[in-house]
């Protein structure tokens, strides 16, 4: 036998070893503590609630869970602003989603409405 494969066989014994050591040894869980910053207090935490508009093909508007149906934009505008009322502006996400069928007329003014009202949105357009 060359003088490579005492050296591999010596490698093999002592991974062998190693990993035996590591197996049996116990590993106890550190009492170090990281720091805590006193200079910069943690910012809260702002969740956003996340109103669904469908835009259906014929102009007609899908929103909330319930997939209530409205008619037209002052009905949007009244159902919108009563969410604002009860959650603020702020906390307020409008998700306009559209079918690809659906003329993108009625899907930019719904868009544009969500502007006006200062909400902040954003679109999502179906395919097949």
């Amino acid at each position: 036998m060359g003088q490579s494969g005492y050296i591999l066989r010596f490698v093999d014994i002592v991974l062998i070893l190693l990993f035996g050591m590591i197996s049996v040894s116990r590993i106890e869980p550190s009492d170090i503590q990281p720091p805590e910053s006193t200079e910069t207090p943690d910012k809260p935490i702002v969740q956003k609630r996340v109103l669904f508009v469908g835009v259906q093909t014929k102009g007609t508007i899908q929103v909330g869970e319930g997939n209530q149906t409205l008619q037209s934009l002052p009905e949007l505008t009244e159902f919108l602003q009563g969410k604002i009322d009860q959650f603020g502006r702020s906390s307020l996400k409008v998700r306009v989603r559209s079918s690809h069928r659906a003329p993108m007329q009625y899907l930019m003014q719904v868009a544009a409405l969500c502007d006006e009202l200062g909400l902040q949105k954003s679109i999502e357009v179906e395919t097949k």
